[in-house]
């Protein structure tokens, strides 16, 4: 495992093999976690691009489809922000229109 760059505890740690035991637990364990929320960030870029087709003005949707997929949309940004840990993270259902 390669951690590019750490800032923990007003210090910075650079490219840090795994292998190593030279770093704080502390500094690994928060490493861990930013990588596991940049996970969960490219995972939620990724379902939006998914989804950009179907708010386009001219995608043929009812007003009902249109508003499950703005609610659908709007649950994916608000990912990280509304959970403490990225296990938390509960993904929203894809409305039934967006699984064609």
């Amino acid at each position: 495992m390669l951690i590019d760059k750490i800032k923990y505890d007003g210090k910075m740690y650079y490219n840090v093999d795994s292998n190593s035991n030279m770093l704080p637990a502390p500094v690994m364990q928060q490493a861990l976690i930013d990588k596991a929320w940049r996970l969960v960030r490219a995972q939620r870029d990724t379902l939006l691009r998914d989804s950009d087709y179907a708010v386009m003005p001219d995608y043929p949707l009812t007003e009902s489809q249109k508003a499950d997929v703005t609610a659908y949309r709007q649950a994916l940004r608000d990912i990280p922000q509304g959970f403490d840990t990225p296990d938390a993270v509960e993904w929203p259902t894809k409305p039934e229109v967006l699984m064609q």
